[in-house]
């Protein structure tokens, strides 16, 4: 409370009326000085730092909040404190921008007098990132707010960073290396000479069956260290994916040649795994742009040809792109004509993947997962398959039958299982999903709380209004709507501010990176954390050990998925494993489904 002879404030009583009571007013005083006490606290609890002025550009008052932000001393609270003196204080504690103290100032003295409502992340000369707002009032002066954003900044660039790289080796991912293939494309005019090698282990899979992942994925990783120390300053190399790795080089067919070769030697030496020497070796497939390819993806196409040439030829060989090889477009029609078929006949199965609820230890529902059974060639893995439906259409027809079919199934369980669908982005914009849900919902009899249709962040990448509006149409429907594969798009925290999920499924690369890379842990956790402020469930998926599954389970995750707990299983199995669970009920009644 300001003493008198203090600056005025918002606070101070004006004189008694004549005739006023000596007790009416010391009242009065009693009721204002509650008043600010209460002031106080309601502006102390806000989560935001909170600043006032007058028109003479006079602090008239702030909060706590706003002097600890800045590490402002308490005098700079006081009520008449101008704003130069206050960012003065800023300039000598060194929570300011820039390195000219008088451009600053003028800055913000201007800003404050432009009379235009403002918004901006200022990051400050001491390292932290300041959300701030300026709001002019109708008297001249103006309300700002101000949030310290410091660790959400970190951690979105912690995500932006696993985004694009391999949380095993540190490599660039396959997204980023498309990026950069993209880039040397359009750079062929002023530096031509660019291809792609496309690499795999032979030998890696015995290794990882017999030793184990942990031993498997050192390898990988000193793999990966011996790959970049053959490269070029102008090369790149990124792990595509389990033991696949590619090289994007700047240089001449003869070049790269040399360099599969140097890569080939390199791996000839023996690797030691935990006191056991293996051996590997590397295939190599090599594309060059022009003569292979024109744009990314064909280059990549035929460099990924020359691979599995270079796998048939025996271990370790190395191949160069032949025209001879694009067989593999003729598959890929072949599969076309093939999924036509198996529409028709009806090929398809449903299988359906346990979800663990983590709190009770008993399952929580189960994913439906789309299998085709092939007359001839028996299960077709479904990468093989659902890229053709999606670029083809017929993706539509399929999910259609997948929702209609889940549902129906879900409503032989018991009430309290989920079931989750996977929608493709595809089927978000194309295939009137609001009406075929609304259909298949009164068909089934199921509730809606009990569907969740799972997306993936590639639906916001194209079409996003579209896929938005459909969603919010879908949740209007009261399914619930979960955000598949987290971490593995742009920008994954915006996702969740585009809307409200339900859950959020955090993608099994960062469980399985759980036990070798330390920003995988710290990434994995804080999507758990995240997850929880927000008031949306979270389930880690890739669950392959116990110790992987007591790791999500004290971070925090709600849910856990995985072939540690469970494969995916027709729906008989499903079936036969809910009855025996059901039958065990009367004689052990605190049973769980998962124990």
């Amino acid at each position: 409370m300001p003493k008198t002879g203090d600056t005025p404030d918002l606070a101070t009583p004006s004189p008694p009326a004549h005739g006023a009571r000596p007790g009416g007013l010391a009242a009065m005083r009693r009721r204002l000085e509650v008043q600010e006490l209460r002031l106080k606290a309601v502006l102390d609890s806000l989560s935001q730092g909170l600043s006032l002025y007058d028109s003479e550009a006079r602090l008239v008052l702030c909060n706590q909040q706003f002097l600890d932000i800045y590490r402002l001393p308490p005098e700079c609270g006081t009520p008449g404190t101008t704003f130069r003196q206050i960012l003065e204080a800023r300039i000598a504690g060194n929570t300011h921008v820039g390195d000219d103290a008088e451009d600053y100032v003028a800055d913000r003295l201007g800003v404050a007098t432009a009379r235009r409502a403002l918004g901006a992340i200022h990051r400050l000369n001491s390292g932290q990132m300041i959300s701030v707002t300026h709001q002019p009032m109708a008297d001249g002066g103006w309300v700002s707010t101000h949030k310290d954003v410091t660790e959400l900044h970190n951690l979105q660039a912690e995500l932006t960073h696993l985004a694009y790289h391999d949380p095993l080796t540190g490599l660039p991912n396959r997204t980023l290396f498309y990026r950069r293939i993209g880039a040397a494309f359009d750079e062929l005019a002023r530096h031509p000479g660019l291809a792609v090698l496309c690499l795999d282990l032979d030998g890696f899979k015995p290794i990882n069956d017999t030793i184990g992942h942990a031993a498997g994925d050192v390898l990988l990783r000193q793999f990966a260290a011996r790959l970049a120390a053959c490269l070029g300053p102008d090369d790149t190399v990124a792990r595509m994916g389990g033991d696949e790795f590619a090289v994007l080089h700047r240089g001449t067919s003869e070049t790269a040649c040399a360099l599969a070769s140097r890569i080939g030697e390199a791996t000839h030496a023996p690797f030691e795994l935990d006191g056991r020497v293996v051996s590997v070796a590397v295939g190599i497939g090599i594309a060059v742009a022009g003569r292979d390819g024109a744009e990314t993806d064909a280059l990549l196409h035929s460099a990924d040809l020359a691979l599995y040439a270079a796998k048939r030829d025996g271990r370790g060989g190395i191949r160069s792109f032949d025209p001879e090889l694009d067989r593999a477009e003729t598959d890929r029609r072949r599969i076309e004509v093939e999924l036509k078929h198996a529409i028709a006949m009806q090929q398809f199965e449903l299988h359906f993947q346990p979800i663990l609820d983590l709190g009770t230890e008993a399952f929580a529902g189960f994913e439906a997962l789309l299998r085709w059974r092939h007359p001839e060639r028996g299960m077709v893995p479904p990468g093989d398959f659902i890229p053709v439906a999606e670029a083809t259409g017929m993706i539509l027809p399929l999910g259609e039958w997948v929702i209609r079919e889940a549902l129906a199934e879900a409503a032989r369980w018991p009430a309290d299982l989920r079931v989750a669908v996977n929608v493709s982005s595809v089927q978000l914009v194309r295939g009137n999903l609001p009406t075929i849900l609304t259909q298949a919902l009164a068909h089934s009899g199921i509730a809606p709380g009990r569907v969740e249709i799972e997306i993936t962040e590639s639906v916001f990448l194209a079409n996003s209004d579209e896929s938005l509006e459909t969603l919010r149409r879908l949740r209007a429907l009261g399914v619930r709507v979960a955000l598949d594969d987290f971490g593995t798009g742009y920008s994954a925290l915006g996702y969740l501010l585009a809307f409200p999920f339900d859950k959020i499924k955090i993608d099994g690369t960062f469980v399985r990176a759980l036990s070798s890379a330390e920003s995988a842990r710290t990434i994995v956790s804080a999507v758990a954390d995240i997850g929880a402020r927000l008031g949306m469930q979270t389930t880690a998926e890739g669950i392959e050990d116990a110790e992987q599954l007591r790791a999500v389970h004290a971070m925090g995750y709600s849910e856990a998925q995985g072939y540690l707990i469970a494969r995916p299983m027709p729906r008989e199995a499903v079936r036969r494993l809910l009855t025996a669970a059901f039958d065990r009920m009367p004689e052990a009644p605190h049973e769980r489904v998962a124990g």
